[in-house]
């Protein structure tokens, strides 16, 4: 008994599909087929190919653990904080301690977004005046990194490193 089948491209909906156009894609996969054939007379091999959807979300870690420059005393000082902080809906990652007040007016800020083409960093004591950005870039999914600052209005010379605590 002959086994009939449409392909050997197809999906579930429409199992009429030509051959994907960049078989080479990171997202397609190549599946082998199980035949008594080597190939189809056309030459090309026997196989399917699958795509892999990333799932919705984000692919950073959940956690990481930053540790940077700041200042509290009119730049009199540069000091570090080392804190873990949470990924959010957004897959940012944002710190602000404590709320400014009247008596407790120092406000430690870190913000780490990615911006398309490598990622954006805010931090310092949470004043706009003692505030500095920079960018560095890599992966979308990968924030880790260690590098020295240069460039910035406050903290030139002075180190930024972000890890993964759960790594």
């Amino acid at each position: 008994m002959a086994i009939l089948r449409a392909g050997p491209w197809g999906n579930i909906t429409n199992s009429f599909q030509d051959v994907p156009s960049d078989v080479t894609a990171d997202e397609l996969t190549l599946y082998p087929v199980n035949c008594a054939k080597t190939d189809w007379l056309s030459g090309q091999a026997w196989g399917a190919y699958y795509e892999v959807e990333e799932a919705e979300g984000c692919c950073t870690p959940a956690q990481i653990e930053v540790t940077f420059p700041y200042t509290d005393d009119f730049l009199s000082t540069v000091q570090y904080l080392t804190v873990t902080i949470d990924r959010d809906e957004d897959c940012n990652y944002y710190y602000e301690y404590p709320d400014a007040t009247y008596f407790d007016p120092v406000q430690y800020l870190f913000l780490l977004t990615w911006g398309g083409s490598g990622w954006e960093i805010q931090f310092g004591n949470g004043y706009f005046a003692y505030n500095d950005f920079t960018t560095f870039s890599g992966d979308e999914c990968d924030p880790i990194t260690q590098f020295t600052l240069s460039g910035t209005s406050y903290y030139d010379g002075y180190d930024i490193t972000i890890t993964d605590p759960n790594a």
